[in-house]
């Protein structure tokens, strides 16, 4: 092994250490950004790596930004908190029935706003609803785990739905479209099998009924948004949806849609500010507002792109390479499950980021020297995004939005241990692989989809 090779090694092994250690109270994107520093001075990633980088991420990276920022100023307006009260309206005092519907809620909010925004947003909403509620400790569990791993199980069927979605379609190309083909009907039956499965785990805890009374004291006598501003908001939401499509048929990067959507979602908000209209939730300056972005993923992104650029010069991708070629001649559904799950296996030890970009460097060095094509290239790309989708939260540290998930709750009284989780997270993860690569298997096999 020479110096390159084992210098990569060691940076990586001292990045993850910090990511999982977090010494000093050492922030994700800090420990990130040491291990980066260390890869451009001790050379195992050059400068021109290092602005090649930044040109594979920015999309992602921006489109990250405008969609917490738009979660951001929707949750000013009071906008999730109105959708989280017509979901508590609808169940109509079913403690099941919420639970199901909370669990739809969390979904759609994902898929719009990506997982991490979802839980960050959703968690203490569905906290504070479940305790006026009076909802006991042990089955507000199920509705916090709804909010939570459901969360990170949505996160597939658009691009924007997770920023390793973005890498992966600006690393090979492909639109949003071709996502949503491939990605929407594994979504659909991820999302319904894990709902299934929460709540079979928390179905004699779940109160069959709450009192619908309380509910109209936790609207406070009011909506959380004006119907005005709740009618800009959806407009708004459903543009950018349009947006998606036109971007992605002009080949246009989707992260310019996402901030367009935001700028003016962020005027309205700040015009009505000034003018003391239309804002009933609690009134946040811009100032607060852009407090309360996670900048710190952002360098965290770039950062684990080029450190685990470097691990390419210690034979790591080789190594996968030899993997994947050999999983792709194994006989039906196993050429897709296999690669899923070995994704899944790095995604929950090393965290799904990096285990992302090691992934696609590894799946472009299999179709150069390999020469694969057509559904077997496709089946190794989509299973990386269901490895780095779903396996993440096997173990926690998999998976960023989990980490939020379980600080959020920490920082309010609720703590979950490590071995309450994993009887959870990893059993819902295992599953939730297995049904993602057997839908993926039927369309590349009978369906014939594929991408090159």
């Amino acid at each position: 092994m020479d110096y390159v090779a084992f210098a990569a090694l060691v940076i990586f092994a001292i990045t993850l250490f910090l990511m999982i250690k977090r010494p000093w109270g050492l922030r994700l994107g800090y420990a990130a950004g040491i291990g980066a520093v260390a890869s451009l001075v001790l050379g195992t990633v050059s400068l021109g790596q290092a602005a090649q980088s930044f040109l594979d991420i920015w999309d992602a990276a921006l489109a990250f930004i405008g969609i917490v920022a738009l979660s951001v100023i929707l949750d000013a307006m009071g906008f999730f908190k109105w959708a989280a009260l017509r979901v508590v309206r609808l169940a109509k005092g079913s403690g099941v029935r919420l639970y199901f519907y909370v669990s739809l809620l969390t979904a759609a909010v994902s898929i719009l706003f990506a997982n991490d925004s979802a839980v960050l947003i959703l968690t203490p909403i569905v906290l504070e609803i479940i305790g006026e509620l009076k909802i006991n400790e042990k089955g507000r569990l199920a509705y916090l785990f709804a909010a939570g791993l459901i969360a990170d199980t949505a996160a597939m069927p658009l691009i924007t739905s997770n920023p390793i979605n973005i890498l992966s379609a600006d690393f090979f190309g492909y639109t949003f479209i071709e996502h949503l083909v491939f990605m929407g009907p594994i979504a659909v039956a991820t999302v319904a099998s894990s709902m299934l499965l929460v709540f079979l785990f928390f179905r004699n805890k779940i109160p069959k009924t709450y009192d619908v009374g309380l509910v109209d004291m936790l609207a406070s006598g009011s909506s959380p948004i004006s119907p005005k501003m709740l009618k800009v908001s959806l407009v708004t939401l459903a543009a950018i949806d349009v947006g998606y499509i036109i971007a992605s048929l002009s080949r246009v990067p989707v992260s310019l849609v996402i901030v367009a959507g935001a700028v003016f979602l962020l005027v309205v908000y700040w015009v009505n500010l000034r003018n003391g209209h239309f804002i009933q939730a609690e009134r946040k300056g811009l100032w607060s507002l852009a407090k309360d972005i996670n900048w710190d993923i952002v360098l965290f992104m770039l950062s684990i792109f080029l450190v685990v650029q470097g691990l390419t010069h210690a034979g790591i991708t080789e190594l996968l390479a030899s993997a994947f070629v050999s999983s792709t001649a194994l006989p039906s559904v196993l050429a897709v499950l296999v690669p899923s799950l070995i994704v899944t296996v790095g995604a929950s030890f090393m965290n799904n980021w990096p285990m992302t970009i090691l992934g696609l460097f590894t799946i472009e060095h299999v179709a150069l020297t390999a020469g694969l094509g057509g559904s077997a290239l496709t089946g190794l790309v989509f299973s990386n995004i269901i490895g780095n989708n779903l396996g993440p939260h096997f173990f926690p540290l998999g998976s960023l939005a989990i980490l939020i998930w379980l600080e959020t709750m920490r920082r309010k009284g609720v703590n979950i241990s490590l071995w309450s989780y994993l009887k959870v997270g990893a059993v819902l993860s295992i599953v939730e692989v297995v049904v993602a690569s057997i839908v993926l298997w039927v369309e590349l096999g009978l369906l014939g989809f594929k991408l090159f």
